[in-house]
């Protein structure tokens, strides 16, 4: 499988490094180091794995020999000590005694604990129905098997049974659209490879399932994967693990009409959970990729999701769709990685492509690695409890919004966001995104919600919202750049409660209309400079008395304010120059620079920083007026015009611009990683 990374990262880190240099080393540009002291996160955080059984932690952290046995990964057989039963022409030659096989009318029936060799070609069944205590071992060495009224292979009962697809050997299952149940009630067998108990697959040979009636492969217990090469499609679910599903290695291809991979068990207390240590996906499914019912964790792996047709195949009735295949009735889930109470990432390389949430957990979120490139119609990752994200590469190409749960975690990694809406949310409630008029119709209210940033790099364009918190957003450290809004009814930052600010680097560029700044507690300074609506790809640049450069950004949108907070901002003179561009720079990334000169600049401001944060306009320093917004949705920040109406245009009597506004974005792409 292609292996998508992301271009420059290299580049990115180096940048990073030098922007953001330690305090004990002075940096010449001015901008220092991510900072050092740790957030302790939001308060919510301690208690957001609560319904986190530790059986299910336990399962979650357990290595490969702890979560598969020594029969799940044997792969070996002895001719002499198995039953061997060739198929061809209606018959079954079947040598051996080690075993019980018997065949009648098509049917083949496994009654007792052993190896069975299978290989040619059957219109028929395969049924095991061996003693509750029995471990039966079935290796695939090249068959074909067509079933027109029920599953292909019936595991009826047995303690544990396990399926080896033998080296470099072919096989396949089909079933039909209708089965013939001997119990209609039970609607079992429901998968064309279908165990009532412990079921496990390895080896290194392929299989092909065509599941016309129900699922690809299903067990109603345990299920593991070890190897082989899969290639499913099913008219329900791909694969189905009900107590659990673990893969450490394999490959998978499979289109289905729900969900590609899943466990079910809702019911019993440390079961449901779905655990990926490895292997190569290639899923297409109208449902959700990959769903846990309740954990999910996956530490490596190759992953190309596409769910739903895609992003262009959101909701019509959502702001800022991408397209309008899903009717807004549609209340079927589409994520890419989905779990009902916990998911861990730790690894591996994604190319997800959703309808729905590309990454979506109805509890909480840990992203301490991996490497993710996110097409979403609707968020890219969402949590309805805690997100966190420690490590990790990330480009959200498109998305209703970027990253959003009720609190998030933002410790380390790189991250590229570009949201129709908000680009990092943090609001309380559950997401019904799913349910009735996607994207983004999530039942958000009150002052909930904490966003809280202490490591990382995060570029965002927003044409919502940049920053958006229904409560409070605390910034210790990291990089994070703001492209956006470009309407006056969203803001660069949108808080309820607070912004406290007390170290790290943030510049963030848009409309005026409903800008915060940081809250007046903040110990670290921050500048909000206002100006005429101002034309992309015009530079800023922030010096000290003397020319010193503490930054230089040049905005790839439209904007008529821009906030700047650096450990290097301490109480002094300064310069702001803007209208000019930067020419011969050092480096530059994201349209943040390093050296070079300013040209050409229209207007420069000087002025003393005093206070934790000082706003000015063209004709100097100001003073903060209308500020302090609702958060959590489109038009609720709080209105961050200066107060001398020095704006070009009249007036409106609730005291905000009317002159020019931005234009609607005009297809211009953002700096991409």
């Amino acid at each position: 499988m292609k292996k998508y990374s992301f271009a420059n990262s290299i580049t990115v880190f180096c940048l990073a490094a030098l922007l953001l240099a330690g305090c004990s080393s002075p940096n010449p540009n001015g901008i220092s180091a991510e900072g050092e002291s740790m957030s302790s996160g939001p308060e919510s955080a301690s208690g957001a794995l609560k319904d986190i059984s530790e059986t299910q932690t336990e399962n979650l952290t357990q290595s490969s020999e702890g979560l598969f046995s020594s029969k799940d990964l044997d792969t070996s057989w002895d001719t002499s000590d198995s039953v061997s039963v060739v198929f061809s022409d209606g018959e079954a030659k079947i040598a051996g005694t080690n075993g019980s096989a018997a065949f009648r009318e098509g049917t083949l029936t496994i009654s007792k604990a052993g190896t069975y060799i299978l290989s040619g070609s059957l219109k028929g069944s395969v049924i095991v129905e061996a003693s509750k205590n029995d471990f039966v071992h079935l290796v695939l060495n090249g068959i074909e098997i067509t079933c027109e009224n029920s599953a292909p292979i019936n595991i009826r009962q047995a303690d544990k049974a396990v399926i080896t697809l033998a080296d470099s050997t072919e096989n396949k299952l089909t079933d039909s659209t209708e089965y013939q149940y001997d119990d209609p009630d039970a609607e079992e067998p429901s998968a064309a490879l279908f165990s009532k108990d412990d079921l496990s697959l390895n080896g290194n040979g392929s299989l092909t399932i065509q599941a016309n009636h129900n699922n690809g492969i299903q067990s109603k217990d345990d299920l593991r994967i070890s190897g082989g090469s899969y290639f499913i499609t099913a008219a329900k679910n791909g694969i189905v693990g009900k107590d659990s599903l673990v893969i450490s290695n394999g490959s998978f291809t499979i289109s289905s009409e729900n969900d590609a991979m899943k466990s079910t068990n809702d019911k019993d207390e440390g079961k449901g959970y779905l655990i990926i240590q490895g292997g190569d996906y290639l899923i297409t499914s109208e449902s959700d990729g990959i769903q846990a019912e309740t954990s999910l964790s996956i530490t490596g792996g190759n992953f190309e999701i596409t769910t739903a047709g895609g992003s262009g195949n959101s909701s019509s009735s959502g702001k800022g769709m991408w397209g309008s295949a899903v009717s807004s009735e549609n209340e079927v889930s589409a994520k890419g990685i989905k779990a009902g109470q916990l998911i861990q990432i730790s690894g591996g390389e994604y190319l997800l492509n959703t309808s729905d949430d590309s990454v979506h957990s109805n509890g909480s979120i840990e992203i301490t690695g991996g490497d993710f490139q996110i097409s979403s119609g609707d968020d890219g990752v969402h949590a309805d409890e805690l997100l966190t994200m420690k490590d990790g590469k990330m480009n959200i190409s498109q998305s209703y919004e970027g990253l959003e749960a009720l609190d998030i975690d933002l410790e380390g990694g790189t991250v590229y966001i570009s949201a129709s809406d908000d680009g990092i949310n943090a609001a309380g409630g559950k997401d019904n995104s799913s349910m009735g008029g996607r994207p983004g119709q999530n039942s958000f209210s009150g002052s909930m919600g904490s966003l809280s940033i202490s490591g990382g790099y995060y570029f965002v364009d927003a044409n919502g919202d940049g920053l958006d918190a229904n409560g409070t957003i605390d910034m210790s450290g990291g990089t994070v750049l703001v492209n956006g809004p470009e309407d006056n009814g969203n803001g660069v930052l949108d808080y309820d409660s607070s912004f406290h600010i007390s170290g790290g680097v943030l510049i963030a560029a848009g409309s005026s209309g409903m800008a915060q700044a940081a809250s007046s507690e903040s110990t670290q300074n921050a500048v909000m400079y206002f100006l005429p609506s101002t034309e992309s790809g015009t530079a800023v640049r922030l010096e000290k008395a003397d020319g010193t450069e503490i930054c230089s950004f040049t905005p790839f949108k439209k904007f008529n304010c821009i906030l700047i907070s650096s450990p290097e901002l301490v109480q002094g003179d300064y310069t702001i120059k803007s209208g000019g561009n930067i020419v011969n720079a050092d480096s530059v990334k994201d349209g943040l620079s390093i050296g070079g000169n300013y040209e050409a600049e229209a207007t420069s401001v000087s002025f003393s920083l005093e206070d934790s944060v000082t706003y000015l306009d063209s004709n100097g320093v100001t003073q903060a007026k209308g500020f302090g917004g609702f958060g959590g949705g489109r038009g609720h920040g709080g209105m961050g015009m200066p107060p001398d109406g020095s704006f070009e245009g009249k007036q409106r009597k609730d005291g905000m611009p009317s002159g020019e506004m931005p234009a609607p974005p005009t297809g211009e792409q953002p700096p991409q990683p």
